[in-house]
């Protein structure tokens, strides 16, 4: 595998781009090499049974076919755009899995937002030891986790491993999820983290929103239109900068 400067670790096929898209821009044009790995881009078999939440996630998504195959083209589009590599791992997200009585614990939207499920101690332990072995060949390459912004299970489960990895890391504030103030009040921050903000020129926001515009079948998750979306990006950038372009990162103090 090959070397990069930057590595990123996004729980799902757009994680990084909506939290990082801008920074990530600007760190390729200035001659970086920036890799982001998705843990959870695979899908389910075919003939796997799916939850009534995941079809309803699907019909929404207007992907009734193979749902993780588009999102993993709409990813390598979103990244053409910016000039970084990607990664995909088979790990599912967690609307698909199951546990090993055959039951889905994430059946709904509420339970996306709690508490990992015990029976994912396992994919724990298998992503620490997996992320591990890669971290381990890419030598002072700085490496991005998400803060867990929002308390998504799979964000939860990627920063868990990442830390128990023994990597030192950087984290990112996930957004959307990190424009509501009480949901970034409520998560933990690493200890003695100080406060690193990337401003943005116009033209590395513009590519931001030109990658996210990528990911066709989940805006509606989140805006209503592109217009929507557009104008969210540019608000909360203008927000972190204090009314500069910025994105920000926290860092545990060496």
């Amino acid at each position: 595998m090959s070397t990069y400067d930057r590595l990123y670790l996004s729980p799902h096929l757009d994680d990084v781009i909506l939290s990082c898209g801008g920074t990530i821009w600007q760190q390729v044009r200035a001659g970086e090499r920036v890799l982001i790995l998705t843990v959870f881009a695979g899908g389910p078999s075919p003939d796997a049974p799916l939850s009534r939440f995941a079809q309803e996630l699907h019909a929404r998504w207007e992907t009734l076919t193979d749902a993780s195959a588009l999102r993993r083209e709409e990813d390598l589009a979103a990244l053409a755009v910016l000039g970084a590599e990607a990664i995909h791992w088979p790990y599912t997200d967690c609307i698909y899995r199951r546990t090993p009585a055959g039951h889905f614990p994430y059946a709904s939207s509420e339970t996306l937002f709690g508490p990992v499920h015990p029976a994912e101690k396992g994919l724990v332990a298998e992503l620490t030891a997996r992320l591990a072995a890669l971290l381990q060949g890419q030598g002072e390459a700085a490496v991005y986790a998400p803060l867990g912004v929002g308390h998504h299970v799979d964000h939860q489960i990627v920063r868990q491993a990442a830390e128990a990895s023994g990597r030192a890391l950087a984290y990112y504030e996930d957004f959307p999820y990190a424009q509501d103030r009480q949901a970034m009040q409520q998560v933990s921050k690493p200890g003695q983290a100080r406060v690193h903000l990337e401003l943005l020129s116009e033209q590395a926001l513009e590519a931001k929103l030109a990658a996210i515009a990528c990911y066709r079948s989940q805006l509606s998750t989140f805006w209503t239109d592109a217009a929507h979306t557009a104008s969210s990006v540019r608000a909360f950038a203008e927000q972190t900068g204090g009314g500069r372009l910025a994105e920000r990162y926290w860092r545990p103090e060496p």
